[in-house]
């Protein structure tokens, strides 16, 4: 039955269906069963109909209450078996609520019937085809609404609100799931590093990211769809088409744009060199035309070359030997961060001293949100308990209690976020930022660290990295940027103040990047 309400007509065409065999008094056998016609393998079709009927030694007589009946419950290949046996003389057709009953020799005008019978329920059904998917391009483009099941980071909820005009029924929605919503969110943000497919698969099981499907460890061709998904950026895809929807997305535009930047380029410099773990490889762009920079080598076992693709049109670009680049990395990058280990007990002990101030405000706005919380949850059981007001508008109920909510989700969200910055986490991550800090200029230079960890510390303070031919260009990622200004302006004195008050967002973030804990764990 395509709509569930449909099967309150089934007594009523089982009672026609005995009756009929009654009449004609003969043995018989009433089939039940629940399979579509036109989704998945028949195997109690198969098992309870067509394999009864092809080994019989007589003539069986199949009974369907209407034409519409045998051209609905029957496969296109199941009704060419049927007529196939009925050439054979193996069975007859009857259709009692038609007055209809056919054999092999049948006149036209029968035949006819049940052409056209066969015919206006295959309209019929095509009808109904054509109204569920206006209905459902409606619900899109209309009422923003996916209409599957929920995408990975998602689930599927049931709000309690009864749809009006539908008894029983309930409305569904959809809202991020707060057990998996942080893989999606770090699947991108490493993506967006210019990671592959692969490592960023690996990273992900090794964070315990699992299937949705099966439970497993989640991989790589299901990672690399969930990182074309525009779900997770406030857009679904519909018919090939692309339409804004209605839920909280999981990133932002600005991230969704950046990792798909990285798919093209990656998928442009998919050779048979990018499997060769190259320092700068999809990492340095040139600076006069903003193409990516390719490395050749090594010569003679252990020199390096870059110089610009020139895919923009050629502009004069030389190789330039990897040393140089390197050089000035470690010089102008990786220096700057360097903090004097002098300066950093000072700086450990201001931030212990502030973080007990940060300790007592927390504590102070945990209980506040606690309260602002449960006074919305006694208005929730207040609407419930007075829900005949709103009779007249059930849609203003479901839109304030909606608002509700959402507001007590991000209550929750505000203090899951306060506990964890009091718990330790903000003080722990700044310390280990001001450590690797200090030494990353030294593993940098190190030829003993092997190259992927290089790369790692290149993506960890930079966001831009360019070559004009002679000289880098950079920018600097917080907290390091803030980093870079103290030694600038000699004022170590100043980089806990700022950690825990203009940057304090960005240190948090750190506790949960895992190219972040993989450095640190690395490096001690």
């Amino acid at each position: 039955m395509s709509d569930p309400q449909q099967i309150d007509a089934l007594p009523a065409q089982k009672k026609r269906l005995l009756e009929y065999a009654a009449l004609k008094r003969l043995p018989y056998t009433y089939v039940p069963f629940d399979e579509s016609a036109y989704k998945g393998k028949r195997e109690k079709f198969k098992e309870r109909v067509i394999d009864p009927i092809s080994k019989a030694q007589s003539l069986v007589t199949v009974v369907f209450d209407k034409i519409d009946r045998f051209s609905r419950d029957s496969s296109s290949i199941e009704k060419t078996l049927f007529k196939k046996l009925l050439r054979q003389s193996k069975i007859e057709l009857h259709f009692p609520s038609d007055n209809l009953y056919i054999h092999r020799d049948s006149p036209a005008p029968d035949l006819f019937r049940l052409d056209i019978g066969v015919a206006l329920s295959a309209y019929y059904g095509s009808t109904i085809r054509d109204n569920v998917n206006r209905r459902f391009e409606q619900l899109v483009e209309e009422e923003k609404t996916w209409i599957g099941r929920a995408p990975f980071g998602y689930s599927n909820i049931d709000t309690g609100i009864p749809i009006e005009g539908k008894k029983g029924k309930t409305k569904k929605d959809i809202q991020p799931d707060p057990a998996t919503r942080q893989f999606v969110v770090m699947a991108f943000e490493l993506r967006a590093t210019g990671m592959s497919y692969e490592a960023v698969a690996q990273r992900l099981r090794k964070a315990g990211m699992l299937s949705s499907v099966k439970g497993q460890p989640i991989l790589t061709p299901q990672v690399e769809r969930l990182l074309k998904h525009p779900f997770y950026y406030g857009y679904m895809r519909y018919k090939r088409e692309v339409y804004p929807h209605r839920y909280e997305p999981l990133i932002s535009a600005s991230l969704w744009r950046k990792v798909q930047e990285v798919n093209e380029r990656r998928a442009v410099a998919r050779t048979k060199y990018a499997t060769k773990d190259h320092l700068y490889r999809d990492f340095l762009s040139c600076d006069i035309c903003g193409y990516t920079v390719t490395t050749d080598g090594p010569k003679k076992g252990k020199y390096y070359y870059l110089k610009c693709t020139e895919y923009g049109g050629s502009h004069g670009a030389k190789w330039s030997p990897e040393q140089m680049i390197s050089a000035q990395v470690a010089e102008r990058v990786f220096r700057c961060l360097k903090i004097p280990q002098k300066e950093v007990p000072s700086i450990l002990t201001a931030l212990e001293q502030d973080e007990e101030e940060t300790y007592s405000f927390l504590k102070g706005k945990i209980r506040q949100l606690r309260v602002e919380h449960g006074q919305l949850d006694e208005e929730v059981k207040d609407m419930f308990r007075d829900r005949r007001t709103f009779q007249v508008r059930p849609e203003l109920f479901a839109e304030i209690v909606s608002e509700k909510t959402a507001r007590q989700a991000l209550i929750e969200d505000e203090i899951a976020s306060c506990q964890q910055e009091g718990n330790g986490d903000f003080l722990l991550t700044s310390k280990q930022i001001v450590e690797l800090a200090r030494r990353a200029g030294e593993l940098f230079l190190n030829p003993d660290v092997r190259i992927s960890y290089k790369r790692r510390l290149l993506r960890m303070p930079l966001s831009n990295l360019a070559w004009d031919g002679e000289n880098i260009k950079f920018e600097l990622k917080e907290p390091y940027a803030t980093i870079a200004a103290c030694q600038k302006n000699d004022s170590w004195c100043a980089l806990a103040l700022k950690f825990r008050t203009e940057c304090r967002s960005e240190v948090m973030a750190l506790r949960h990047d895992l190219e972040f804990r993989d450095l640190v764990a690395e490096s001690l």
